[in-house]
């Protein structure tokens, strides 16, 4: 007999679709989802939890349209804020980033209309990042700083931060990309989870590799791999070696990097990072050629 938590799933579709959603179970979710709108083909709820299982696993076109079945029931502002923000990663995923933008700022407009600071950062993030992919790098820094201005934490910040790094090293300017991607590390060291401390760290690390700071990057590298070491996270480990062996490869140092990137593919291997274990391996395939 199920009782509690599994029992209103149970007789909820909706609630059995965003549990297993929330359990990285797609194709349960989107079961879930199917069998709820064979009764009720128009419930907004499932709909979009139809559209977000169905996008996580790389079924865009059936995503968006799940997510356009969705609108005429969005009720609210709200409600159809979270509309427009599922379509834009729909079209975002489907490489379409003028329609992405599109529906970006219209959640943006509603988050603007009820005042709503997280969803404006969140929006303004997602519209930048569609124009960042159309090369429309000066009408995205737009969105990213206003972004900045409306962050209510640090997390928030640190994520604009990163935004506006990745951005000026887009634009060659790797100093400023340095100085706000330090902005974030320090951020996220005091208010992050150890993931994105960590990925901030690695980041910065790449940054240097990109300004021809090797020496600078080396040394970054190497304190998150410590600080990977001391939390037991063979991830963040690997993934440091990874970035510590394209450092040696920019600097010409190829003994180097394939001991560092042998170590990450250990790790990696050990561990079932597979895609990661894949990029290391591109890279050590590309070491031994001639």
């Amino acid at each position: 007999m199920l009782t509690g938590n599994a029992a209103n799933a149970a007789s909820n579709p909706a609630e059995a679709c965003l549990q297993a959603l929330n359990e990285n179970d797609a194709t349960t979710a989107l079961a879930q989802a199917e069998q709820g709108l064979a009764q009720e083909p128009m419930q907004r709820d499932l709909l979009l939890c139809q559209g977000r299982a169905a996008l996580s696993m790389g079924k865009a076109n059936e995503a968006l349209n799940s997510f356009s079945k969705a609108e005429p029931g969005a009720a609210t502002a709200n409600d159809r804020l979270l509309v427009h923000l599922f379509k834009g990663n729909a079209y975002k995923a489907l490489g379409e980033y003028a329609e992405a933008q599109a529906s970006y700022q219209a959640a943006l407009l509603l988050a603007q209309q009820e005042k709503n600071h997280k969803f404006q950062v969140i929006a303004s993030l997602l519209s930048g990042e569609a124009l960042v992919q159309q090369s429309l790098l000066l009408e995205a820094q737009g969105y990213y700083e206003s972004a900045l201005k409306l962050a209510g934490n640090n997390n928030e910040r640190a994520d604009v931060n990163e935004h506006l790094a990745q951005l000026k090293a887009k634009q060659g300017r790797y100093d400023d990309a340095i100085a706000y991607q330090v902005k974030a590390l320090v951020m996220q060291a005091s208010d992050g989870d150890f993931d994105s401390y960590a990925n901030a760290g690695l980041e910065l690390g790449f940054l240097y590799i990109g300004a021809k700071d090797f020496s600078s990057a080396e040394k970054n590298l190497n304190k998150i791999i410590a600080k990977a070491k001391d939390a037991g996270d063979g991830y963040w480990v690997a993934k440091g070696y990874y970035y510590l062996g394209l450092n040696f490869i920019a600097a010409n140092q190829a003994m180097k990097a394939k001991e560092v990137l042998a170590q990450a593919l250990e790790i990696g291997e050990a561990i079932g990072a597979e895609k990661l274990t894949a990029e290391v391996n591109l890279q050590l395939q590309n070491l031994s050629q001639p």
